[in-house]
C-alpha cells in the first residue's frame, strides 16, 4: 500500500535521506532517476512559450512582408534578434518541458550537454545582436552624412555591399558563440561525471564532483566562469560601442550645421537617430539587468564552493533573461515604423501599405538640403 506525503517541487540537497514523491506515491527508491511530476513545473512552461510565440508573429510579419522592408539594413539586425529570441525561449519551453514528461534518456549524453551549453551561448548572441542595432543606426547616420557632403556615389553607400556586411556581421555574431556552446560536448565539461539528466528521488546532486557547478548541470565551474568574462566583455564593448556612436552622430550633424548644409529638415533627423540610440541603451540596460543576476550566481558557484544555494532563488533567477526576449520586440517595433506596421497588418490580416520612416519620401526642404539648394527656391517636381 502506497503512503502520500506532502511534495516540494525542489528538494534541499543536503536531505538526501528524505524521500521525494514520484506521482504522490512512494513507488521509486532515492537513487532513481526520474522526471518531476509536478504541475508547477508544466505552469512555467507556459511562459517561454508565450514568449516564443511573441517573437515569431514579429518574425513572420517582417518574412511576409520582407520585400517592403529590405530596403532598410537595420531590419535585417532586428531579424536576428527576434530568431536569437525565439531559440532562446524555445531551448527554455523544451527544458522545462523535458524535465516534466522525460523525453530524454536518464543517462547522461552529449545532446544533454549541447542543448545547456546553446542556451547559455543565446545568451552571448543576444548580446551581440544588440550591438548589431548600434551598428545598424550609425551606419545609416554615415549614409546620411555622406549624401549631404559629396556628389558622387560613395561604395559604402551601395545597398549590395551593405546587405554583404550585413550578412556576414550577424553570421559573425552567431558563429562565435555557437562554437562556444560545441565545447560543452568536451571533457572540459562534467557530462561524463554526471549521473542522471533530470533529478534523483532523494534530491541529491546529479553530477557530485566538485568541479561541476550545481545550479546548471552538466557545465563545468571554470566553464561557466569563462562564459561570465564573455558576457562582462560584451556588455562593456556594448557601452563603449553606444557612448562613440551616440558622440559620432552628434559630431557628424554638428560639423554639418557649421558648414551651413544641414539647417534645413536635419534637426529633425538628429532628434529620430537620438531617439533610436535611446532605445537600443534600453535595450541594453534591459539585457544587462535580466541577466547580471544569473553571472552572479556563476560568480558566486565557482567562488564559494561550500556555499548552499536555495533552489527557489536559482528556479526564479534562471527564467530572468526570457523577460528581455518579451519586452525587447515591443520597444523596438515602437520605434521602428515599419517593424509596428508589418505586425498590425500580421495581426488583422490586411494587406495595407507598410510605412517605414527611414525610407518615406523627402519633403521639397529635405530633397534641397540634400542637394545644397536653398529649400525657398526650390520648385515642386
Amino acid at each position: 500500500m502506497s503512503t502520500n506525503i506532502s511534495t516540494r517541487l525542489f528538494v534541499d540537497p543536503q536531505s538526501n535521506n528524505l524521500p521525494l514523491v514520484v506521482n504522490g506515491d512512494l513507488t521509486a527508491s532515492n537513487d532513481t532517476c526520474v522526471p518531476l511530476k509536478e504541475p508547477y513545473v508544466q505552469g512555467v512552461s507556459v511562459v517561454p512559450a508565450l514568449i516564443a510565440l511573441e517573437n515569431l508573429l514579429f518574425l513572420i510579419a517582417v518574412g511576409v512582408n520582407r520585400n517592403k522592408l529590405k530596403h532598410n539594413n537595420v531590419y535585417r539586425y532586428v531579424a536576428s534578434a527576434l530568431v536569437a529570441n525565439f531559440v532562446t525561449c524555445l531551448l527554455g519551453f523544451y527544458h522545462f518541458i523535458n524535465y516534466y514528461h522525460g523525453f530524454e534518456p536518464t543517462e547522461p549524453n552529449h545532446w544533454w550537454a549541447l542543448r545547456k551549453g546553446m542556451t547559455m551561448a543565446m545568451s552571448l548572441v543576444m548580446c551581440g545582436n544588440i550591438g548589431l542595432l548600434i551598428y545598424a543606426i550609425e551606419d545609416s547616420t554615415y549614409v546620411v552624412g555622406r549624401s549631404t557632403t559629396v556628389n558622387h556615389q560613395h561604395r559604402s553607400m551601395d545597398p549590395t555591399l551593405r546587405r554583404r556586411k550585413a550578412i556576414f556581421l550577424i553570421c559573425i555574431v552567431w558563429a562565435l558563440p555557437t562554437l562556444w556552446g560545441l565545447l560543452a560536448m568536451t571533457d572540459w565539461n562534467c557530462t561524463n561525471r554526471c549521473n542522471c539528466t533530470l533529478s534523483y528521488v532523494s534530491g541529491k546532486s546529479i553530477c557530485p564532483d566538485s568541479r561541476c557547478s550545481q545550479i546548471y548541470t552538466p557545465m563545468s565551474k571554470s566553464y561557466l566562469l569563462v562564459v561570465v568574462i564573455l558576457w562582462a566583455l560584451e556588455c562593456t564593448v556594448l557601452l563603449m560601442l553606444l557612448i562613440r556612436s551616440i558622440c559620432n552622430v552628434r559630431s557628424a550633424f554638428n560639423d554639418g550645421e557649421a558648414s551651413g548644409k544641414k539647417k534645413y529638415g536635419f534637426r529633425k533627423t538628429l532628434a529620430i537617430y537620438k531617439a533610436s540610440h535611446c532605445v537600443v541603451f534600453a535595450l541594453f540596460v534591459i539585457f544587462f539587468i535580466f541577466s547580471a543576476p544569473v553571472m552572479i550566481l556563476f560568480i558566486l558557484d565557482f567562488a564559494m564552493p561550500d556555499l548552499d544555494f536555495s533552489q527557489m532563488v536559482v528556479n526564479c533567477v534562471s527564467p530572468l533573461p526570457m523577460l528581455y526576449c518579451l519586452i525587447s520586440p515591443i520597444l523596438v517595433s515602437q520605434r521602428l515604423s515599419g517593424l509596428k506596421s508589418a505586425m498590425l497588418m500580421a495581426i488583422s490580416f490586411s494587406r495595407t501599405k507598410v510605412t517605414t520612416r527611414t525610407r518615406a519620401t523627402p519633403d521639397k526642404s529635405t530633397t534641397a538640403a540634400l542637394n545644397g539648394k536653398d529649400p525657398a527656391t526650390a520648385t515642386s517636381v
